[in-house]
C-alpha cells in the first residue's frame, strides 16, 4: 500500500455511561446460589489439552471461586438512554480528536450490538444523529465481538480503492438491557461504545490482518428466549445457547490466538519479539494474559479493562487502545498487535504501526 493510501487511526474515543453498577446489586441468596451451582467443564477431545488450552483451564480453575468472574463493577445506562445516543457521544469526541470535519467523512460502519429495533439500520439513526452527509456511505457491520476488526479491513479496502477517505467506525453494547439478573452470567455484561476515525496517514498505519471464520458454534452467547428463538413467546435476554460449546470455544481461545496473531505477524513480517503492546478483546479477566504468554509476545505492554466494565462486545479494543494511549502506554511507531474473536464465530489479529497520539 502506498504510503499516502495507508491506513492509521486517526481519532479514538469511547463513552462510558455514568452510572456505576457494582457487585452488592446482586442479591447475597442468588450469589450464594451461583456459588454450589455445578462447573461446566469445556469438553476434551482425543489427544489434548494442547499447552495452550492448558493455560486456559488452569486460568479458569484460578477463577473459579470467583462468582462475579473478576468483574468488580460495569456501567449501566440510564432508562432515558438508548445505544445510538452513547454511539453519537464517542463518535463526537473521536470526530474531535481525528481533527476532521465531519462532512469529510463518507464511510460510516457500525455494531450495535443490542439496537432499540429490528429489520431497521440504526446505523442511519446514527448518520442522522451526527449529522453527516447524505453521501456518506453507512451500514451496519455486524460480526459480533469481532466487528471492530472486521470494520477496519473493510475501511481500509474502500480507501485504498478510492471510495472514501475518512471512514468512522462505532461499536456499542447495551447488555444491561437484557440480562436476567438470576442467571450467574449477569454480571459479565456492561454498556458502553467506541468509535475509531480512520483515514489516510502518513505516520503509522495498518500492517497486515488475518481473518478466520468458523461456523462450528453457532450458539455461545446469543440473545432470545431461552429454549427457542428470538421472536418465540417468552422474554429475550442474553444467555449461553449452547453452554457446551461456549466452554469449547473458551478452551480454544489462546489456540485461536496463536494461529491469527502469527498469521498477522507473518505477513507484516514482523517478529513476536518485535511487539510493543498488545490489544487483546477482553472476553474474560484472563483472557488477554493467556493468550499474550501463548503467543509469545510478554515483553509487550498491555491493558486489561475487563474488571472495571465487563463485557462491551466490539468496544473493548478501542477501549483498551483510548486507555493504553491515556496512561502512556503508545508511543509513535510501536508496533501493535490487536486480537479478538466473536460469535458465530469469527477471530483474527491485525497488526499495525502505531503514529500520532489519537485519544
Amino acid at each position: 500500500m502506498s504510503a499516502d493510501r495507508r491506513l492509521g487511526l486517526l481519532g479514538v474515543a469511547t463513552y462510558l455511561p455514568e452510572i456505576r453498577r457494582t457487585n452488592d446489586w446482586w442479591p447475597d441468596e442468588t450469589v450464594r446460589r451461583w456459588r454450589q451451582a455445578p462447573r461446566m467443564l469445556p469438553p476434551l477431545q482425543d489427544g489434548e489439552p494442547t499447552p495452550a488450552m492448558a493455560r486456559v483451564l488452569a486460568a479458569m480453575a484460578r477463577q473459579e471461586f470467583d462468582p462475579f468472574g473478576g468483574v468488580t463493577e460495569r456501567r449501566v445506562m440510564p432508562e432515558d438512554m438508548s445505544s445510538v445516543h452513547m454511539e453519537a457521544r464517542a463518535a463526537e469526541l473521536a470526530i474531535e480528536r481525528a481533527g476532521i470535519d465531519r462532512c469529510e467523512i463518507d464511510l460510516l460502519l457500525t455494531h450495535t450490538a443490542l439496537p432499540e429495533y429490528l429489520l431497521s439500520s440504526t446505523a442511519c439513526v446514527l448518520h442522522h444523529e451526527l449529522g453527516l452527509a447524505t453521501a456518506c456511505f453507512t451500514m451496519q457491520l455486524d460480526a459480533s465481538s469481532y466487528s471492530f476488526l472486521a470494520q477496519l479491513t473493510v475501511a481500509e479496502q474502500m480507501i485504498v480503492t478510492g471510495r472514501a477517505r475518512y471512514a468512522l467506525l462505532v461499536q456499542s453494547s447495551a447488555s444491561s438491557r437484557l440480562i436476567d439478573p438470576e442467571d450467574s452470567d449477569s454480571v459479565l455484561h456492561g454498556d458502553g461504545a467506541s468509535a475509531v476515525v480512520v483515514g489516510p496517514t502518513s505516520a503509522g498505519g495498518l500492517l497486515a490482518a488475518a481473518h478466520r471464520t468458523d461456523g462450528t458454534y453457532p450458539r455461545t452467547l446469543v440473545a432470545g428466549v431461552r429454549g427457542g428463538r428470538w421472536y418465540d413467546e417468552g422474554r429475550v435476554v442474553l444467555h449461553r445457547g449452547d453452554p457446551r460449546d461456549t466452554a469449547r470455544i473458551f478452551l480454544l481461545t489462546a489456540d485461536l490466538a496463536i494461529e491469527a496473531v502469527h498469521a498477522a505477524l507473518g505477513e507484516a513480517g514482523v517478529s513476536a519479539a518485535e511487539v510493543d503492546f498488545y490489544a487483546a478483546h477482553q472476553g474474560t479477566p484472563w483472557l488477554r494474559q493467556v493468550t499474550q504468554e501463548a503467543v509469545g509476545i510478554d515483553r509487550a505492554r498491555s491493558v486489561d479493562m475487563f474488571s472495571s466494565t465487563g463485557y462491551l462486545f466490539s468496544a473493548s479494543i478501542p477501549l483498551v487502545l483510548e486507555t493504553a494511549q491515556r496512561r502512556g502506554l503508545l508511543n509513535r511507531d510501536d508496533i501493535v498487535v490487536m486480537n479478538g474473536g466473536g460469535g458465530g464465530v469469527t477471530y483474527g489479529a491485525v497488526v499495525l504501526r502505531w503514529g500520532d497520539p489519537v485519544a
